[in-house]
């Protein structure tokens, strides 16, 4: 009878035994996961940034769109007009009189968006010199910080004119991406940050978005609108962007974000450093979302993965 015991017990913990290593192995093969991808936070591989400038009035309601849609808009401002009225001289004779948002409004209006620079007075940058230019961008970048205490570190180029020489000057600057108006039609990952060339003028988004809802592919892409709120003024393009935005926002397969922050993932991801049989995050860097042979995983400062 005790041999029976005895033996049952040993059988028992020899069974426990293979069970416990069998776990042990099983875990570490789960936790041996191996590098596939990198995506945008989450696990997206499609990214939306509405880029508007000027910083006029009508970009009140433009934002509550966005807020309603779960859009998130980067507002290109020119401090010099803050609270003010202007009349600006349109190709034909005419003027467009715009009326800027009050210095005091801006945390209000802006405050799930980012605030970015547009040139102090929203002067051509083909036709200033050096200092002048850097004289709009810097002014622009103190006024609208100290104002909302935010970095500034975007911007829309005025007129969007600008080329590589005006890239650089503004390279010395705070800037860390600036936006032109040369649609590219496409939705590709910029190849210049301060010479940056957006998808397209939202008065033809409607004719992209339902290629860039149905994409499928694991290529990180990048669908990046432009425009300005005071041409709402026409009804039928108010009502086609609501359109757009009903359709495209609120959805959990893309990431909604401004130009500074989609700008610093992106730089970080290049800064990830890709070994011969591991990639490596360096401590320095900010963490970066990855899928793995397990799943989704971000890659944490300092953290290392096999390839």
């Amino acid at each position: 009878m005790i041999y029976h015991v005895l033996n049952t017990i040993k059988i028992m913990k020899n069974q426990l035994f293979l069970f416990l290593t069998s776990c042990t192995l099983f875990s570490s093969c789960f936790n041996d996961s191996t590098f596939i991808r990198y995506t945008y936070p989450n696990g997206n591989y499609k990214a939306l940034i509405m880029s508007y400038d000027d910083g006029v009035i009508q970009d009140i309601e433009l934002a509550k769109l966005f807020d309603d849609n779960g859009i998130v808009g980067t507002f290109n401002l020119n401090s010099a007009y803050l609270g003010t009225t202007r009349g600006w001289a349109q190709q034909y004779g005419d003027s467009v009189f715009q009326k800027y948002i009050s210095q005091d409004a801006l945390l209000t209006v802006y405050k799930n968006h980012e605030i970015a620079a547009h040139g102090a007075y929203h002067k051509d940058f083909k036709n200033s010199t050096d200092s002048e230019i850097l004289d709009e961008v810097n002014t622009d970048i103190a006024v609208l910080t100290g104002l909302t205490k935010r970095e500034v570190k975007s911007m829309a180029y005025p007129f969007g004119n600008t080329s590589e020489h005006i890239a650089q000057v503004v390279a010395t600057t705070k800037i860390t991406n600036a936006r032109t108006v040369g649609d590219t039609h496409k939705f590709g990952l910029p190849t210049n940050y301060l010479i940056w060339h957006p998808t397209c003028h939202d008065s033809v988004v409607l004719d992209y978005i339902d290629e860039y809802l149905k994409k499928d592919s694991t290529d990180l892409s990048l669908f990046y609108v432009w425009g300005h709120a005071w041409e709402f003024d026409d009804k039928k393009r108010w009502e086609n962007l609501v359109t757009f935005c009903q359709q495209i926002g609120n959805r959990d397969d893309i990431w909604y974000v401004g130009t500074g922050e989609y700008t610093d993932y992106l730089k970080a991801v290049e800064k990830v450093e890709l070994r011969e049989n591991e990639i490596f995050n360096p401590a320095a860097n900010t963490s970066v979302w990855i899928e793995t042979s397990v799943g989704l995983k971000v890659l944490k400062p300092g953290e290392t993965i096999k390839r």
